[in-house]
């Protein structure tokens, strides 16, 4: 009987820990819990505090490799398993003030304003997100950037952008490269908000002819202009 009394104690906190469920994070940490609800973008589970109270936690689904649910702890029948999602899509909208001058022989004060409002499209694998966008400017009226990002954990991200436009002012082709860093908070819903400061290289007067003549006679210097501009981008997006 006392034998009994023994192995009766050792199998109820057994079956209590095989009658979890558990997320198995991309990192391979184990999280035992009770899963209440499963989305496209988190999981939304309940894990005891140091207080032993229930507390109600969410975990990205970017970070998750694989969850199980136990038949005892939900009403799935069985075992489940998903893979990580290595899609993401984003389209958003962003506007990016800004402040620059001319370098080198055109060395000037920071009096060169830059205002921009784009749209972009991203595709997220993992970690790393490529896309293309659309961006109207009061010094390169259009251009098309170019931007791959490299996410550090939930929120920060690097990345760099090519940009090639259309310079109205100049009337010149125009090229850039924008350096940026940045941080960023999906809500639940998908909707999202980034704050991204930047550094952004331009040359201007791709295809101008230097020292060329105006219908007047006065020579107008049409060489290659090199614009550096500091600003921050502000944007707001879905992800899907």
């Amino acid at each position: 009987m006392k034998n009994l009394i023994i192995s009766f104690l050792i199998l109820i906190p057994l079956q209590i820990v095989s009658g979890q469920d558990k997320i198995i994070t991309i990192q391979h940490d184990t999280i035992f819990c009770r899963i209440v609800s499963v989305s496209s973008t988190h999981i939304q589970y309940e894990q005891k505090d140091e207080n032993q109270d229930i507390v109600g936690k969410f975990l990205p689904t970017e970070q998750i490799l694989e969850y199980y649910r136990n038949s005892q702890s939900s009403d799935i029948n069985s075992d489940r398993q998903m893979p990580k999602p290595v899609n993401k899509h984003y389209f958003g909208f962003n506007i990016t003030p800004g402040i620059g001058k001319y370098i080198g022989r055109y060395s000037s004060t920071w009096d060169e304003n830059y205002f921009g409002v784009g749209v972009e499209y991203t595709n997220r694998l993992d970690n790393t997100e490529v896309g293309a966008g659309l961006i109207i400017s009061n010094e390169t009226s259009i251009s098309v950037p170019f931007t791959a990002k490299k996410y550090l954990g939930e929120y920060i991200f690097i990345g760099i952008s090519m940009m090639a436009g259309y310079d109205l002012k100049e009337e010149s082709l125009c090229i850039g490269t924008v350096f940026m860093i940045g941080l960023e908070y999906v809500f639940e819903n998908g909707f999202s908000l980034s704050l991204t400061p930047n550094l952004r290289y331009s040359l201007t007067n791709l295809t101008g002819n230097k020292d060329n003549p105006n219908s007047q006679g006065v020579i107008v210097d049409t060489s290659i202009k090199t614009l550096q501009h500091v600003g921050a981008t502000i944007g707001i997006g879905y992800r899907f």
